[in-house]
């Protein structure tokens, strides 16, 4: 139960962030900020899609499983940028929480599969 309602605030986070992402004008700030912004559009739309792919788990296990482990993999790319920025560890702390999430999800993910 705990994995499902983990899983569910992970898929609409992104969800949301990524749509963010790509029209609110903050957030195309930020990724100038990152040095980012000629990615920001395929960065959004990977988080769109992953957070989809982790509302789809009753439908789709596997989809979830690549999905976390996208989401893994770019918190894990934010986080780095966040340091690199030097960001203060308030707001590198989302990235750094997310990381954990979306890790935590693939690992049990992995152990449902087997």
């Amino acid at each position: 139960m705990i994995l499902t309602i983990i899983r569910v605030f992970s898929g609409v986070s992104h969800l949301i962030y990524g749509l963010l992402a790509l029209f609110m004008p903050f957030y195309i700030n930020e990724f100038e900020r990152y040095g980012f912004s000629e990615l920001r559009i395929l960065i959004a739309l990977a988080q769109v899609f992953g957070g989809i792919g982790l509302l789809l788990h009753p439908i789709s296990p596997k989809i979830a499983l690549l999905s976390s482990c996208l989401l893994t993999l770019m918190m894990c790319g934010a986080l780095i940028t966040r340091i690199s920025i030097q960001d203060s560890l308030e707001k590198s702390l989302p990235a750094l929480i997310y990381l954990l999430i979306n890790s935590f999800i693939f690992i049990k993910s992995i152990n449902k599969l087997k």
